[in-house]
Protein backbone atom coordinates (compact mmCIF):
# COMPACT_ATOMS: atom_id res chain seq x y z
CA UNK A 1 0.00 0.00 0.00
CA UNK A 2 2.86 2.37 0.75
CA UNK A 3 4.28 1.85 -2.72
CA UNK A 4 0.95 2.68 -4.35
CA UNK A 5 0.62 5.79 -2.21
CA UNK A 6 4.15 6.87 -3.23
CA UNK A 7 3.35 6.31 -6.91
CA UNK A 8 0.14 8.32 -6.63
CA UNK A 9 1.96 11.11 -4.81
CA UNK A 10 4.71 11.17 -7.45
CA UNK A 11 2.08 11.21 -10.19
CA UNK A 12 0.20 14.05 -8.50
CA UNK A 13 3.37 16.09 -8.11
CA UNK A 14 4.36 15.48 -11.73
CA UNK A 15 0.90 16.53 -12.86
CA UNK A 16 1.02 19.71 -10.84
CA UNK A 17 4.46 20.57 -12.17
CA UNK A 18 3.42 19.91 -15.75
CA UNK A 19 0.38 22.13 -15.52
CA UNK A 20 2.41 24.81 -13.77
CA UNK A 21 4.97 24.66 -16.56
CA UNK A 22 2.25 24.91 -19.17
CA UNK A 23 0.64 27.86 -17.43
CA UNK A 24 3.99 29.57 -17.02
CA UNK A 25 4.71 29.20 -20.69
CA UNK A 26 1.42 30.84 -21.56
CA UNK A 27 0.04 27.64 -23.04
CA UNK A 28 -3.22 26.13 -22.03
CA UNK A 29 -4.08 22.47 -22.39
CA UNK A 30 -7.50 22.17 -23.95
CA UNK A 31 -9.07 18.75 -23.76
CA UNK A 32 -10.11 17.35 -27.12
CA UNK A 33 -12.30 14.28 -26.59
CA UNK A 34 -11.70 13.08 -30.16
CA UNK A 35 -7.94 13.35 -29.81
CA UNK A 36 -8.05 11.67 -26.42
CA UNK A 37 -10.11 8.79 -27.83
CA UNK A 38 -7.66 8.42 -30.71
CA UNK A 39 -4.75 8.44 -28.25
CA UNK A 40 -6.35 5.71 -26.15
CA UNK A 41 -7.13 3.68 -29.26
CA UNK A 42 -3.57 3.98 -30.54
CA UNK A 43 -1.92 2.96 -27.27
CA UNK A 44 -4.40 0.10 -26.99
CA UNK A 45 -3.64 -1.18 -30.49
CA UNK A 46 0.12 -0.92 -29.98
CA UNK A 47 0.10 -2.46 -26.50
CA UNK A 48 1.46 0.78 -25.02
CA UNK A 49 -1.12 1.22 -22.28
CA UNK A 50 0.26 2.13 -18.88
CA UNK A 51 0.15 -0.82 -16.49
CA UNK A 52 -2.46 -0.45 -13.77
CA UNK A 53 -3.70 2.94 -14.98
CA UNK A 54 -7.22 3.98 -15.94
CA UNK A 55 -8.03 5.63 -19.25
CA UNK A 56 -8.24 9.12 -17.68
CA UNK A 57 -4.87 8.56 -15.96
CA UNK A 58 -3.31 7.52 -19.27
CA UNK A 59 -4.70 10.61 -21.01
CA UNK A 60 -3.36 12.78 -18.22
CA UNK A 61 0.04 11.09 -18.54
CA UNK A 62 -0.07 11.79 -22.28
CA UNK A 63 -0.69 15.48 -21.65
CA UNK A 64 2.13 15.48 -19.10
CA UNK A 65 4.39 14.00 -21.77
CA UNK A 66 3.40 16.84 -24.11
CA UNK A 67 4.15 19.37 -21.38
CA UNK A 68 7.59 17.90 -20.77
CA UNK A 69 8.41 18.00 -24.47
CA UNK A 70 7.19 21.56 -24.85
CA UNK A 71 9.24 22.46 -21.80
CA UNK A 72 12.43 21.30 -23.50
CA UNK A 73 12.78 17.63 -22.55
CA UNK A 74 14.20 15.68 -25.47
CA UNK A 75 12.06 12.94 -26.98
CA UNK A 76 14.61 10.30 -25.97
CA UNK A 77 14.70 11.56 -22.39
CA UNK A 78 10.91 11.58 -22.24
CA UNK A 79 10.75 8.01 -23.55
CA UNK A 80 13.15 6.95 -20.80
CA UNK A 81 11.19 8.89 -18.19
CA UNK A 82 7.89 7.30 -19.21
CA UNK A 83 9.42 3.82 -19.15
CA UNK A 84 11.00 4.44 -15.75
CA UNK A 85 7.95 6.06 -14.21
CA UNK A 86 5.46 3.43 -15.34
CA UNK A 87 7.80 0.41 -15.33
CA UNK A 88 7.15 -0.79 -18.86
CA UNK A 89 9.08 -0.92 -22.12
CA UNK A 90 6.72 0.75 -24.57
CA UNK A 91 7.77 4.35 -23.95
CA UNK A 92 8.51 4.97 -27.62
CA UNK A 93 4.99 3.98 -28.65
CA UNK A 94 3.39 5.90 -25.77
CA UNK A 95 5.29 9.12 -26.51
CA UNK A 96 4.59 8.73 -30.23
CA UNK A 97 0.85 8.34 -29.56
CA UNK A 98 0.89 11.38 -27.27
CA UNK A 99 2.64 13.61 -29.79
CA UNK A 100 0.48 12.36 -32.66
CA UNK A 101 -2.85 12.80 -30.91
CA UNK A 102 -2.55 15.08 -27.87
CA UNK A 103 0.04 17.60 -29.01
CA UNK A 104 0.35 17.27 -32.80
CA UNK A 105 1.67 20.83 -32.92
CA UNK A 106 4.77 19.76 -30.99
CA UNK A 107 7.83 20.04 -33.17
CA UNK A 108 10.73 18.40 -31.37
Amino acid sequence: MGTTRNHLRTFAIATALAFTALAGAGATAVADPGAEASFLEQIGLTNATLPGRTAPEMVEAGYITCGHLRGGTSVLDEISAVEGTYHFDQGTLFVSAATTNLCPDFAG
